[in-house]
């Protein structure tokens, strides 16, 4: 057995000291008091129910590796803990595979290698320095160098368009105000009967009270107030106060970031009028569909899924430029695809060209995977084939026949940013879910209503759009996957 620790006058802990000891005898268990550390203040009297055990000064306290000393040795033990973190960034970063490392730097390094500690001293430590070192290994990873909007953007978690590399500087005071809800939680079966009154606690915790004034909260009312709420009825924390209040610090940052980044547009002077109000559109755009549901599935890889599926370094570099907003080319070009088109640096433009099949190659590769998962499941189905009676002019995608209904799937491959609709852009920059969700029931919604209208039993036809954006955001319009799914347990069902 391991682990504990027990406080309070000398005197009184070395009588605790020797009834557990004598307990701990009764039961064939004894104290190894080599491995026993007291932390005392300098000049105190040890008694000797206490000798022998090794002593070190209170202002250098530790406990399951956080400090709990004085402010000064809080802020020595964590520099030491950034400069090991930032060495484990700087190995990740020569890693040859780019997308393997990348994935290491979200989950194992930077944010997360440090939350414990920011949990334990709050705003005593100023953890910009981990978030500069995260930034430098984004960019030795992808050849990247990120301006002030692109590291906020990337900063900011992939729900909301981010690259998921959390701000440890955002977080920190938060971090430490909600371990201390969640240690006064603990409080009653820790040390039961002698419960220190609520307000004496959190009054006395000089961290936590200096994590309430932090700077970096004073901008968020909205993450003040749920905080103060807490604080007037703490008996309603549910416990999970880091994760909520990051999430509204989040929020709040993605608004104001999408203000400067519009703003930014409009003082730089390089566009006028109607293609300054465009592009602003199409910024919000981007990060509307970014943070649609699968729009991420990408970034991060998956270790038990097919290889190929992990991207290139050049892959990498230009798929996280597109998602961040940054230049993929010098300068312009002319298209390699149409011959007339300017190949834009932001890649709009090559997004959007009909030329060279290459968008029908697209929207063919998903038709056929969808096809292949369909007849995986035995479901039959048919491609590209006539199935309405009153027009041979529509051929949906995918076909088949479930408990009576036939059931059409519609696939498209859309982009959000296109130049020649600017109404498109605005309608996914507004909706949930971007271009997917506006393309699906924009346009693939009422493509098939008229004419399933039309059948003799309409009641027995299901259109069913599913839209995927060249950002990675994919609109499943009425559960097509679970429809898709559904059929396969029944036919397994009525195979078995």
């Amino acid at each position: 057995m391991a682990g504990g620790a027990a406080g309070g006058e000398l005197d009184t802990l070395g009588h605790w000291l020797q009834g557990f000891e004598d307990r701990a005898a009764a039961v064939g268990l004894s104290l190894n008091r080599g491995k026993c550390r007291l932390s005392v203040a300098p000049g105190a009297t040890i008694p000797e129910a206490l000798q022998g055990i090794e002593t070190f000064p209170l202002d250098d306290i530790q406990h399951l590796g956080v400090p709990c000393g004085s402010p000064e040795t809080m802020r020595a033990f964590v520099e030491e803990a950034a400069k090991s973190a930032e060495r484990k960034m700087r190995m990740i970063a020569s890693l040859p595979d780019a997308h393997v490392a990348l994935t290491l730097l979200k989950f194992c390094a930077g944010f997360v290698s440090v939350v414990h500690l920011m949990r334990a001293v709050g705003a005593v430590f100023d953890f910009a320095c981990i978030d500069q070192a995260t930034q430098s290994c984004l960019a030795t990873i992808t050849g990247i160098e990120t301006d002030a909007s692109a590291w906020a953007l990337a900063s900011l978690p992939v729900r909301l368009g981010g690259l998921g590399l959390h701000s440890c500087a955002d977080t920190a005071a938060i971090a430490h105000i909600a371990a201390t809800f969640d240690g006064e939680a603990c409080l009653p079966s820790l040390v039961t009967p002698y419960v220190l009154p609520h307000a004496m606690l959190l009054d006395e915790d000089d961290t936590f009270l200096a994590s309430l004034e932090d700077p970096r909260l004073a901008p968020f009312e909205s993450v003040l107030e749920k905080i103060q709420n807490v604080l007037q009825a703490r008996d309603n924390y549910g416990g999970r106060g880091q994760k909520v209040w990051s999430a509204t610090v989040h929020d709040e940052r993605r608004k104001a970031l999408l203000i400067s980044m519009t703003e930014e547009l409009g003082r730089s002077g390089r566009l006028q009028g109607s293609a300054l109000a465009l592009k602003q559109v199409q910024v919000r755009a981007r990060i509307q569909s970014c943070s649609a549901q699968h729009a991420s599935a990408w970034l991060y890889g998956n270790a038990e899924a097919d290889p190929r599926l992990w991207l290139s370094p050049a892959e990498l570099a230009v798929a996280i430029r597109l998602r961040l907003g940054l230049p993929i080319a010098p300068m312009p070009s002319i298209c390699r695809l149409c011959g007339t088109g300017s190949a834009d640096v932001d890649g709009v433009h090559a997004r959007s060209c009909f030329s060279g099949g290459r968008r029908t190659r697209m929207h063919n590769a998903l038709r056929d995977v969808i096809a292949d998962f369909a007849r995986r499941g035995l479901l039959a189905p048919a491609v590209e084939r006539p199935v309405f009676s009153n027009t041979e002019r529509k051929r949906p995608d995918i076909s088949y026949v479930r408990d009576g209904t036939t059931v059409v799937l519609d696939v498209a491959v859309t982009f959000p940013l296109q130049p020649s609709n600017p109404q498109y852009a605005k309608r996914a920059a507004e909706k949930p879910g971007g271009a997917a969700t506006a393309y699906a029931t924009a346009v693939k919604e009422g493509k098939y209503r008229g004419i399933i209208d039309n059948e003799p039993n309409p009641r027995e036809w299901l259109a069913v759009p599913l839209v995927v954006d060249t950002f990675g955001a994919c609109k499943l319009v009425h559960g097509s996957v679970q429809i898709l799914c559904n059929g396969f347990a029944d036919m397994i069902v009525s195979h078995s």
